[in-house]
């Protein structure tokens, strides 16, 4: 079941790069359109910036002692 997921999961990137370059026109284009796999790029990156500000986030408003508990204030 795995190995159909994965070729179904190619098939769609393929077709996807496929419409990138014999799709219809953008009505508006950007700089940026002209460059191969631009969204993509731009979305992998966003998503590791998020992953990595929660992260620090999290370890510093969220994240107690060890000893939080225990000590008496």
């Amino acid at each position: 079941m795995k190995k159909i997921y994965w070729i179904l999961f190619g098939l769609i990137t393929l077709g996807t790069l496929i419409l990138q370059y014999f799709g219809p026109e953008h009505p508006y284009p950007h700089a940026w359109d002209h460059i191969p796999l631009f969204y993509a790029a731009y979305g992998f990156i966003g998503c590791i910036l998020i992953i990595i500000v929660s992260k620090a986030l999290g370890k510093r408003l969220l994240q107690k002692p060890e000893d939080y508990y225990e000590r008496r204030s």
